[in-house]
């Protein structure tokens, strides 16, 4: 696992480095930070896991025109980029047990995606739990 984990943050950073690319699109640069955020936060990293994700959701945010769709649908490839964004953001909100945020990116996820594509539920009810004992 750790030969394939160091092989994606190579890929994730090459992209990074060469931004500016014409060639790379919005979507493989957020999906870029979204597998650095990913990777972070599997290392426990948390301040840099939300660095990355942030900057996924503010590229999403220019991309989106701060007007974000209605509904996020997972076979969409952008889209899907988007919901591992909004994801992430609770994934690290929650192992910071900072409960309320992490229930915010989760409601909103859950809000985009009613089918629950992702598996939100079990999260949200996971930080609900939590805010019960507060």
């Amino acid at each position: 696992e750790t030969g394939n984990l160091q092989k994606a943050e190579e890929y994730f950073q090459a992209i990074l480095q060469n931004e500016e690319d014409p060639k790379i699109s919005v979507f493989e640069l957020v999906e870029a930070h979204n597998g650095m955020g990913a990777i972070n936060l599997k290392h426990k990293d948390l301040f840099e896991a939300q660095r990355y994700y942030n900057e996924a959701r503010y590229i999403l945010d220019h991309y989106f025109k701060n007007a974000w769709p209605k509904e996020l649908d997972w076979w969409d490839f952008h889209e899907r980029a988007a919901m591992r964004t909004i994801i992430g953001l609770g994934h690290v909100a929650k192992e910071r047990s900072d409960f309320r945020e992490a229930k915010k990116f989760y409601s909103l996820l859950l809000k985009w995606d009613k089918e629950d594509e992702l598996g939100v539920k079990k999260y949200l009810n996971e930080v609900e739990k939590e805010l019960r004992r507060e």
